[in-house]
């Protein structure tokens, strides 16, 4: 029995068809499970405290609507400009309230390439207590966000999200109470 050139490009296309629908499904199938983990994400945000939601602005990208690898020229910020500049990069200060002793610097650092590749918040506050209370915080949300958290002394990290990892550390003085946060793609 032959087939005609019209059998043959009937079956063509009915496979080519059938093979589009799967790809397609497979797609709909990683979008609803990447749409169900970004509800996660923005429940554990629309949850966080004020202060993190401040520091944070959205659940959306890393931190503050910025994401690895834009043009470091790119990197803009409505905060005003801390007082003291790293020698590479740039940093603004958020302050949480009037008193001036409750802020966070937040610090932008691109790679060799001019690339967004760090970003670092130096968290200051009035309190010791309000130090465990914001490390708290930030914990729960950063655990939804960027996976579960690994507790080594005053150091807490955060490596399993492919993108992105996060160390905390508490580095209270007597005299200033306070926690780092470093930021950074991975390679």
């Amino acid at each position: 029995m032959k087939f005609t050139p019209f059998i043959r490009y009937t079956v063509v296309f009915c496979i080519f068809l059938s093979a589009c629908n799967q790809e397609s499904n497979t797609s709909e199938n990683a979008s609803v499970g990447s749409s169900a983990e970004q509800m996660k994400i923005a429940e554990a945000w629309n949850n966080s405290s004020d202060w993190v939601k401040q520091i944070t602005q959205s659940d959306s990208l890393v931190i503050r609507n910025k994401n690895w690898g834009m043009d470091f020229s790119q990197v803009k910020d409505p905060l005003e400009l801390a007082e003291s500049q790293p020698p590479l990069g740039k940093s603004f200060s958020l302050y949480f309230d009037d008193s001036d002793l409750n802020f966070v610097d937040i610090t932008y650092i691109p790679n060799a390439a001019g690339k967004l590749a760090e970003i670092d918040l130096d968290v200051y506050v009035e309190e010791p207590s309000q130090v465990k209370a914001f490390q708290k915080n930030i914990k729960d949300y950063f655990d939804v966000k960027y996976g579960t958290s690994v507790s080594q002394g005053k150091k807490i990290s955060w490596s399993q999200n492919k993108n992105t990892q996060v160390e905390l550390e508490d580095v209270s003085t007597s005299k200033d109470p306070g926690i780092k946060i470093v930021l950074k793609a991975k390679p």
